[in-house]
């Protein structure tokens, strides 16, 4: 059994975000798949929703797991970011003062039941601590897990803005990049973006 996750709470993002999700992953990232599901409970009423995403570890507890984030670009075949064990992005792209983990692509097997219950332990507590979302949480209080890391094939495309050689592009919550039809470059001129021609039609 392999499934596919997505989570969508809240109105930043639309259901194109979620049918161009499914697009691209059937149509580039060579999973063969057998559920993809789209997680849309909003229990925690944080600010930015990003707390929501835990409920994805109490609800699939078997089978081969692999969740991404809604504002992500998939171009190529992604079956190595598959894991066993509890897998989430290190943020190879930014200082490591902010958060050295990125939750954009989380894999693991099995029952990870465990990292929902931990925030569980003082829910409203931990939504008032950890103002940088989910990933500052992982940082601090789970210490089993393993991270992608650049050489796997993914970047952050706030820090490379062209094409290059990786598989998946993470939007970082610029989301909205993704549908716009002209971009501002570094020489000051307007283009189409680059990334277009992967996404599903009629934004």
């Amino acid at each position: 059994m392999i499934r596919v996750i997505c989570v969508c709470t809240g109105t930043k993002y639309d259901e194109w975000y979620v049918d161009n999700l499914k697009h691209m992953i059937d149509t580039y990232s060579g999973i063969k798949y057998d559920k993809f599901e789209v997680m849309r409970e909003n229990r925690y009423d944080d600010e930015r929703g990003v707390f929501n995403k835990l409920l994805i570890f109490e609800k699939f507890k078997d089978g081969q797991n692999i969740y991404f984030d809604l504002d992500i670009l998939i171009k190529g075949d992604v079956n190595n970011f598959l894991r066993k064990d509890f897998t989430l992005c290190s943020a190879w792209w930014r200082p490591e003062y902010h958060t050295p983990l990125n939750s954009s692509i989380m894999s693991w097997q099995g029952d990870n039941s465990w990292i929902h219950d931990e925030f569980m332990k003082d829910p409203e507590y931990n939504l008032f601590k950890y103002r940088r979302g989910m990933d500052q949480f992982i940082y601090e209080n789970i210490k089993d897990y393993k991270l992608y890391e650049e050489s796997d094939g993914f970047c952050s495309i706030q820090t490379i803005n062209y094409e290059y050689d990786y598989d998946i592009y993470l939007f970082n919550q610029r989301g909205e990049d993704m549908k716009k039809k002209q971009l501002l470059t570094a020489n000051n001129k307007f283009e189409k973006p680059w990334y277009e021609k992967y996404f599903k039609s009629n934004i």
